[in-house]
């Protein structure tokens, strides 16, 4: 009786590592001469069919069930543009639409997945939704940055520069209410903390803090959930408006910083180092850069130093000519000032107030006296880029 359990036991377990096929047919109409694939997390291929006609069909092997990046051509002898959309594949059948000039919505996919059917529902409402403020975005890159553009043939940028920051601020924001809206009609979704690790959601902490805590208890424990909800309750701690960590370390004259000796509106927080050339050549413009907010009688710098050695940063400090407060701990890349201040690359500049609260973290250099200025209330000419 044993050997018929035993038996039983093995055609069982053959039964649950039977291998698992996927298969896909596909309708895109407008597609004569495109491709069709799919890629694992490490760029591994999966799946790479053409589209002859508007139409495919294959069925390959699934190692495993996942996540997966689904990546469409138009033509791939034309346009070699890849439209890329984020997949959940599991064993069974999935029947894709997609129109050739539409590509940029995420494609129709009917399937039997739960998961694959809640990132459709999810992909499909923010593809329509951030469509516009995207085709902005992209529209005001390629004025800025493609040479030919007759804005930059006139070296005349500026405005443009300031709408690509408001468009992406509106798209950044518009992911979060989109996201946001999802979780609330799907309170009990299986994707909702993947969706969150495919987003910047550093930049907007605040709104993305928010959408965090309507997760279901299962989404906020999973591993993606776990390090988002570490990495945004820290964020909000460094959010516009926040207090401002204490700065550890002292002064070259050995006396310990104090940030009620800074009596300033506006101060620019420096995290640098000596042997960062980027952080030297910044320092030039500081000083000597005809748009430095330097002068400013309400405006100040306060340079963190991530240096190990004193003598180092003191002759980089005079080399330098940097007149305004200097503070380090010397303890380099360990210092706690990296971690409280969530300092990731460097240099990196945040503009505190005179209470020290948060006006804005992580600001790029070339932006600083206007986000100064903006502050203050300083309306300035366009300087040239």
């Amino acid at each position: 009786m044993k050997y018929i359990y035993f038996f039983a036991f093995i055609l069982l377990a053959s039964s649950c590592n039977r291998t698992k096929f996927v298969e896909f047919t596909g309708t895109m109409p407008g597609i004569s001469n495109g491709a069709f694939v799919i890629k694992d997390a490490q760029g591994g291929v999966i799946v790479s069919e053409n589209i002859f006609g508007g139409k495919f069909h294959t069925k390959n092997i699934l190692q495993k069930p996942g996540y997966y990046d689904l990546f469409i051509t138009g033509d791939i002898e034309k346009d070699y543009k890849k439209h890329l959309y984020d997949v959940y594949l599991e064993g069974g059948t999935y029947t894709i639409s997609a129109e050739a000039d539409k590509l940029y919505l995420y494609p129709t996919i009917k399937t039997e997945s739960k998961t694959q059917n809640e990132l459709s529902e999810y992909y499909t409402e923010a593809a329509e939704k951030t469509h516009e403020a995207d085709a902005i975005v992209q529209n005001l890159t390629s004025l800025i940055y493609d040479k030919n553009s007759p804005a930059a043939v006139a070296g005349n940028t500026a405005d443009l520069q300031k709408q690509l920051d408001q468009a992406q601020e509106t798209f950044a924001k518009t992911q979060a209410v989109v996201l946001g809206d999802f979780v609330t009609k799907n309170p009990q979704n299986d994707i909702a903390a993947h969706i969150l690790s495919q987003i910047d959601y550093k930049k907007d902490a605040v709104s993305y803090y928010a959408v965090y805590q309507k997760f279901s208890p299962e989404q906020q424990n999973t591993a993606d959930g776990k390090n988002e909800g570490d990495d945004l309750k820290e964020l909000i701690k460094l959010a516009p408006g926040a207090a401002a960590p204490q700065l550890t370390g002292k002064t070259p004259d050995g006396k310990a910083f104090d940030p009620k000796n800074i009596n300033k509106k506006v101060i620019l927080v420096e995290f640098w180092r000596s042997d960062v050339e980027a952080s030297r050549d910044n320092h030039k413009m500081l000083v000597g850069g005809y748009y430095s907010p330097i002068k400013n009688k309400d405006f100040t710098v306060v340079s963190v130093s991530l240096d190990t050695k004193a003598d180092v940063w003191a002759a980089a400090v005079k080399q330098d000519e940097m007149t305004w407060t200097q503070v380090s701990d010397l303890k380099g890349q360990t210092s706690p000032n990296m971690t409280n201040w969530a300092v990731n690359t460097i240099p990196t500049y945040d503009l505190v107030d005179g209470n020290w609260h948060f006006i804005k973290r992580d600001v790029d250099f070339g932006k600083i006296g206007e986000e100064v200025n903006k502050y203050l209330g300083i309306k300035v000419a366009n300087s040239p880029q």
